[in-house]
């Protein structure tokens, strides 16, 4: 909880500190982008830009009068990008063994649906309250690899008429996972065969003692939800000592996820007040619970005609949403952090002039805590320009949203700074990012399909363990006295007994010596090396854990003062 909430601070310190207009920042002067927008409207339509076969439609979805306008055929250059991190990968394999022999990044874009993508755009207008930013990734209609994780073309908004009237945050997402798990099959296919048979290892590990397995759940996730929070600005709570926040009233609502509950809910109604209302499951807490924001007693709805699951901290707020009396899409303040958004889409995140003006409130208070001369202080004031940041600069909301097209992929947003893509290669960075940073996510992959290899040999290692311990009344001396006395073969025991650790393969650490009747604590194996900075180990009851070093490292301790 403190790190998520480490890290929402500085996200809303940076948000705050760039709540100001184009005029404020300039001491209320003329800027340069109202004389680019005044000469832009100016144009009439025989001098309005003309623009290559292939950037026509990138262009329709973006605005021509505002002071950033660019559009980039990309054509070849994200394929020979990728060749160029190939031939790094082929030095890299040249000095380490960690790089997989069949892993190339030009496949890679291609499995991630990544080459469909062949032009981008993105524009960008003060509208006098607010930067209304676009960008469009012109794909195709594609929804192949990762541009399918939003689903396909976008639908209604719902978070508006759902959402009440004193909302101050609303995300709105659709997730398909449906197709993912195909997409990570073709990529687990470019590392070794100990990967890929990790990868698929992984896709068959059970959830929470159900009968689904990771590889069900991916299968059958394609959900549309809603997050609606409000803040209650009467009632606060004390994050630390130099951060209070107003108490937070928040619903859910998930459309086409009966599925869920009908696989896990068994086990939450076991201990939930159940009943039944209007053709409606009531699930609720047996009791209140205390909380640091007071006390709690959550809710869930179940309709099953409308495979819609809602979820509440409190019930009577849930009311307050279904209730439909005074929805968010009255609201001026959404009206106006949405202007110029698509009826339809596939994400939405919008934040209220409250919230804005709450988190311009703490960044002060923060601010005011800190040591006058400190060197923290200068370098805050220096990065944020907080000094002169008062509440009073936050006029509206702001909002963000993604939207599906039959064409591509289009992002609209109003906020309080541009987008003018600074940079030569502006156009191409956010999809050649995804490719680099897809590279060494999977590298990370492989050393956790890695973990999930090591877990699975040591728990055939606990079982052969079991059997020798009811024949001969304990654990064997040696490894290889499980050979001597049939229980396997050599070659099976090495294939076992064996990680990839330090740039090696290794043979794992066994301690000898203890019976089934010792403590359940007890290690018993363990890697022989930190993998990812943790520790794999086998205890005498069977149960497998992996940790980080230094916590191993005092349990051993810990063992041997027992022992």
């Amino acid at each position: 909880m403190g790190k998520l909430l480490t890290v929402f601070a500085v996200a809303l310190i940076i948000f705050a500190a760039c709540n100001k207009s184009p005029e404020q920042q300039a001491g209320n002067t003329r800027t340069a982008s109202e004389s680019a927008n005044e000469k832009l409207v100016s144009l009439d339509s025989a001098q309005a830009p003309s623009f290559h076969n292939a950037l026509v439609n990138v262009a329709s979805n973006l605005e021509t009068n505002g002071s950033h306008l660019s559009v980039t055929h990309i054509d070849e250059d994200l394929k020979q990008l990728a060749e160029v991190m190939d031939g790094l990968l082929d030095v890299a394999r040249q000095t380490s063994d960690e790089v997989p022999l069949n892993l190339s990044v030009v496949n890679l874009v291609n499995d991630l649906g990544l080459e469909k993508i062949d032009a981008v755009g993105r524009s960008s207008r003060w509208n006098e309250s607010a930067w209304h930013n676009r960008l469009f990734i012109q794909t195709g209609g594609s929804r192949s690899g990762v541009l399918s994780l939003m689903g396909d073309e976008g639908t209604a908004w719902r978070a508006g008429d759902f959402a009440p009237a004193d909302a101050d945050v609303v995300v709105e997402f659709e997730l398909n996972l449906r197709r993912l798990r195909q997409t990570m099959l073709i990529v687990s296919a470019a590392f070794d065969e100990q990967t890929q048979q990790g990868f698929l290892e992984a896709m068959q590990e059970k959830i929470a003692d159900s009968a689904m397995t990771v590889g069900d759940l991916l299968g059958k996730m394609d959900i549309r939800a809603t997050l609606v929070i409000s803040l209650d600005r009467e009632q606060r709570w004390n994050v630390s000592e130099q951060v209070e926040l107003p108490t937070m009233l928040v619903t859910l609502r998930i459309e086409r996820g009966m599925w869920l509950w009908r696989q896990f809910g068994e086990h939450i109604e076991a201990d939930a007040e159940v009943s039944e209302k209007d053709g409606l499951k009531i699930v609720k807490a047996p009791e209140e619970m205390d909380t640091p924001m007071g006390k709690l007693k959550p809710v869930i709805i179940l309709d099953e005609s409308k495979d819609v699951i809602l979820v509440s901290l409190s019930e009577a707020y849930l009311e307050k949403c279904r209730s439909g009396k005074t929805t968010l899409s009255s609201s001026d303040d959404l009206k106006s952090a949405t202007t110029g958004f698509p009826a339809k889409g596939n994400g939405l995140i919008y934040v209220s002039r409250d919230f804005c003006k709450e988190l311009v409130e703490q960044v002060i208070q923060v601010r005011k805590n800190m040591p006058k001369d400190g060197e923290a202080t200068a370098l805050f004031d220096g990065l944020l320009g907080v000094s002169n940041l008062s509440a009073n600069d936050v006029v509206h909301g702001y909002a963000c949203c993604i939207a599906n097209t039959k064409s591509g992929i289009l992002i609209v947003g109003n906020s309080p700074m541009p987008d003018k893509g600074y940079g030569m290669m502006s156009s191409v960075a956010p999809i050649s990012a995804m490719a680099a940073i897809a590279t060494p996510m999977i590298l990370k992959q492989k050393k956790k399909a890695q973990l999930v290899q090591v877990v699975s040999n040591m728990k055939k290692m606990y079982y052969l363990f079991i059997d020798y311990d009811i024949d001969e009344g304990k654990f064997p001396e040696q490894l290889e006295d499980l050979v001597k006395k049939g229980y396997l073969k050599q070659d099976t025991l090495t294939m076992l007994n064996s990680c990839h650790a330090d740039g090696e393969d290794r043979p794992l650490v066994y301690i000898p010596g203890f019976r089934t009747s010792d403590h359940s604590a007890t290690i018993i194996m363990h890697t022989p090396a930190p993998i990812d900075g943790k520790r794999t180990y086998l205890r005498i009851d069977g149960e497998v854990k992996t940790m980080k070093e230094a916590s191993f490292q005092q349990l051993i301790k810990v063992q041997g003062a027992r022992e």
